[in-house]
């Protein structure tokens, strides 16, 4: 058995209660993982395009951003300011 971190723990569990309220019985978080597992390898190509939507960040894009957010240090923020770059939504999205 191995050890996988997970980074949002508290969906996991918000999944599981709902898993156990619906059901009636209460699934242990490697079983609802082992589930979810299933059904990601039965819907594999839906989860491919869930994966292809999400925002890719790479060290490069984080220096790029950091060196920009430098550059405009002087700017005043304002929160009607509308990002149409799509850096941006990688960031705001």
């Amino acid at each position: 058995m191995s050890v996988v971190k997970i980074t949002n723990k508290k969906a996991l569990e918000q999944l599981q209660a709902k898993l156990t309220m619906r059901i009636g019985q209460k699934l242990t978080q490697q079983e609802t993982l082992d589930y979810c597992v299933l059904l990601a390898d039965q819907n594999f190509d839906k989860l491919v395009e869930i994966i292809m939507k999400m925002p890719t960040l790479t060290p490069e894009k984080v220096n790029r951003f950091l060196r920009e957010r430098d550059e405009l240090s002087d700017v005043p923020y304002s929160d009607l300011e509308k990002f149409e770059n799509p850096d941006d939504n990688d960031i705001y999205k």
